[in-house]
């Protein structure tokens, strides 16, 4: 398998955008040159439309199909604009709006276009480089142990954690299974997963049973009984399902004991006692007991935690998942911050055939060593795959909307530093 460079996947990130904008540029240029009660004769800009087509056809099939389909969207939606404002706002207005809503986007697509540097020369000062790190140290931190990542993660989850536990939830969890035979793979949280962390939450608060700190002497810890865990998910526990289980312990911070019990390990009796996850209670005898005063979330964060420290062994659902969101954030984050709320042409960059076109390369690109660090070569290239992963993108949840403001607040301020350089 050849291994994709930077400078192979750059040029196919750029390929569609830097034909989107020109489109967009002459279209403005029309308009502005456009005697605005021409407007109103809706036929006189399918004409336009189509003497356009006609001066851009010596392109590649792909391109040439795909920007007649853009410019095509371009057109269709200016002409709908008119004939749902025409009656109550004077032509020369329409006019103004369309032409301003232009403007803002091809300033977007200028954004997008300049992302990051062909030679990769200073990517510290790159929108890609500084919005990858932005986004990665609130959602999926990085850190030298887990306790620093699992701390970071948690002071951002006040604001952030649906997003944190959404970059853990592919959509396509079906693929992969809880007896995996490979367990070095990190999978994502299916929903039968996030059902027994929920069962292990509810017991480790309710129904606990104590025993000894191997590690701390005097010291009790909670534990609970693996089979009333996940006798209900598994028929049999054999080898296979007995490692699939010591690797879902694992990555929740928890461990098999004397074969039957699931129990914090050293490192996550450290973390949880320091943030109150854990609480001491004396007993008569002298020990002290931990007593367990958490929620999903603990767990979860703990899963986001150590699948960050260990990116490098996460599977390929997982990968294609976190990376699309990271592409995903990043491009609707510039769009926030460079088109009004109002822009008619929204639609277009949110249209599945450009996000087909842009967000594939872009999530290779954030996969890079200096960026994120994920294995590239695990992304999909896959048509039908791509369209099931995107198929998700409109399904949005509130906080995903919230983080994306943010991220355009952050590009805003990006843009007033570079300026007072």
């Amino acid at each position: 398998m050849v291994r994709e460079k930077w400078t192979d996947i750059l040029p196919r990130y750029m390929t569609f955008i830097s034909h989107m904008r020109p489109i967009l540029r002459e279209t403005r240029r029309i308009i502005l040159n456009l005697d605005p009660d021409l407007l109103l004769d809706i036929e006189v800009l399918d004409k336009i439309r189509q003497e356009e087509e006609k001066r851009n056809i010596r392109k590649v099939r792909a391109l040439s199909e795909f920007s007649a389909m853009y410019r095509t969207n371009v057109y269709e939606i200016i002409k709908d604009f008119i004939v749902k404002y025409r009656e109550d706002i004077p032509i020369i207005d329409i006019k103004d709006y369309i032409v301003e809503f232009l403007y803002e986007s091809i300033d977007a697509l200028k954004v997008l276009q300049n992302i990051t540097n062909p030679d990769q020369r200073n990517i510290e000062n790159t929108y890609l480089f500084q919005l990858v790190k932005f986004i990665e140290q609130t959602i999926f931190s990085r850190g030298s142990s887990i306790q620093i990542i699992y701390e970071n993660l948690l002071k951002n989850s006040a604001n952030y954690y649906e997003c944190q536990r959404h970059l853990l939830m592919p959509h396509t969890y079906y693929r992969e299974k809880l007896e995996n035979p490979d367990f070095f793979v990190i999978p994502g949280l299916s929903p039968k997963v996030y059902q027994i962390i929920n069962n292990i939450t509810s017991l480790y608060n309710l129904d606990p049973n104590f025993g000894e700190f191997p590690e701390k002497e005097n010291y009790e810890i909670p534990m609970v009984l693996k089979n009333e865990i996940f006798s209900a998910y598994i028929d049999s526990i054999a080898n296979p399902e007995e490692e699939a289980i010591e690797s879902l312990a694992e990555r929740i911070g928890l461990r098999i004991l004397d074969g039957i019990f699931l129990s914090p390990q050293q490192e996550t009796v450290d973390i949880f006692l320091k943030n109150n996850f854990f609480r001491e209670s004396k007993q008569s005898d002298g020990t002290i007991r931990l007593i367990p005063q958490f929620s999903n979330e603990t767990l979860i964060l703990y899963y986001l935690a150590f699948a960050s420290m260990r990116r490098g062994f996460l599977s390929k659902e997982l990968i294609n998942w976190i990376s699309m969101n990271f592409a995903f954030l990043i491009y609707m984050g510039i769009l926030k911050w460079k088109l009004t709320d109002e822009n008619i042409f929204y639609s277009i960059f949110k249209d599945l055939q450009t996000n087909e076109k842009v967000l594939p390369y872009l999530m290779k690109l954030a996969c890079f060593p200096n960026y994120l660090g994920l294995d590239k070569m695990k992304i999909r290239d896959s048509p039908q795959y791509r369209k099931e992963i995107f198929n998700f993108i409109g399904s949005q949840i509130d906080n995903l909307k919230d983080f994306i403001n943010e991220i355009a607040i952050y590009c805003k301020k990006i843009e007033k530093e570079r300026k007072n350089k």
